[in-house]
């Protein structure tokens, strides 16, 4: 059970582009300890994701962009599994550190962690964390934690019974859902519509029976060019984006194929990706990044993802 920490300067921190479940967690976070009248301030590095903006601004919370975290005694870390999710916020040894997640393989430890990979949002885990200590659940509260989960479940397509237990509740508590989809949704911007359509001219097809895994390079919005490819009828899809000091490597899978093939690309294939790559990955069943700053080894690190999903899918033939 995590308490709150009391008279002490708090910080609650989550990974760079902050996703809608990272900021939902945040906040609701925030708002709990206000509530209970313990001051907090929410860290993030670089920058917000453009789609949690619209959740970011219903809940009321100003986000701090690469704070000094020397200057807080607690740090709250939500929904970051490496320390390198982070940077350039780095976090001091002699600083009380509290970890809270729902990812694979999470590097990051602190005097307190709660960390459950079975959970499908770290929202579901915020829930309780608010409950132990006590916090009313208002309906603003309600509402960005259920943003977060109808988030990363990609709403509800990866979602289990307590998932929809969870969401229960917070609807007994007001969460109003037709709101929660208003926040949630966010209709691609000129930008990312060009970037989806443009990976459709890099692609990289391969097929195993049925199957079909596809590769893409774009200059941007990766994670959400992986996830339009599954639309277009990518099985599995995998998206590189060059940065100038990094290159990101983007994955998503269907649940038809996580589940015939036992697939969990964050687990068996990015999570091992740091060896070769010389930066951090991670994911979830249905998904998995990565990023590093050895751009000079995407050809390794692609070998290496290919390598892994033909011990899943058997000989990957590529259709020309």
């Amino acid at each position: 059970m995590i308490k709150f920490p009391k008279g002490k300067k708090i910080i609650i921190v989550t990974h760079h582009n902050a996703d809608i479940d990272a900021v939902s967690s945040s906040t609701a976070l925030l708002l709990g300890l206000q509530q209970k009248n313990i001051f907090a301030e929410i860290g993030v590095p670089n920058s917000v994701a453009k789609q949690s903006k619209g959740v970011l601004k219903y809940s009321g919370c100003k986000i701090k962009i690469n704070p000094n975290l020397e200057e807080y005694e607690v740090i709250f870390v939500l929904d970051t599994g490496v320390p390198e999710q982070l940077l350039p916020m780095k976090i001091p040894k002699d600083k009380e550190v509290y970890v809270i997640d729902h990812h694979e393989n999470v590097k990051i430890t602190g005097i307190k962690n709660y960390i459950s990979p079975r959970r499908k949002a770290t929202c579901e885990l915020i829930l309780k964390v608010l409950k132990d200590n006590n916090v009313r659940i208002n309906k603003k509260i309600a509402n960005l934690l259920l943003a977060g989960m109808v988030s990363d479940t990609n709403h509800f397509k990866f979602a289990d019974k307590v998932t929809f237990k969870l969401v229960v509740e917070l609807l007994n508590y007001k969460a109003d859902l037709g709101l929660v989809y208003d926040l949630v949704h966010n209709p691609p911007d000129f930008s990312e519509r060009f970037s989806k359509l443009r990976a459709c001219k890099n692609l990289e097809i391969y097929r195993s029976g049925e199957y079909l895994i596809v590769f893409s390079e774009i200059d941007n919005y990766e994670a959400a060019v992986a996830r339009g490819l599954l639309t277009l009828g990518a099985n599995v899809s995998v998206v590189f984006t060059e940065r100038e000091e990094e290159l990101r490597v983007s994955a998503r899978a269907d649940m038809r194929t996580i589940r015939e093939k036992n697939l969990n690309l964050g687990q068996e294939i990015f999570s091992k990706l740091a060896n070769i790559a010389g930066g951090n990955g991670g994911g979830h069943n249905a998904a998995g990044s990565l990023n590093t700053p050895n751009k000079d080894r995407k050809e390794k690190i692609k070998e290496c993802i290919l390598k892994k999903l033909e011990e899943k899918f058997g000989k990957l033939e590529i259709l020309k």
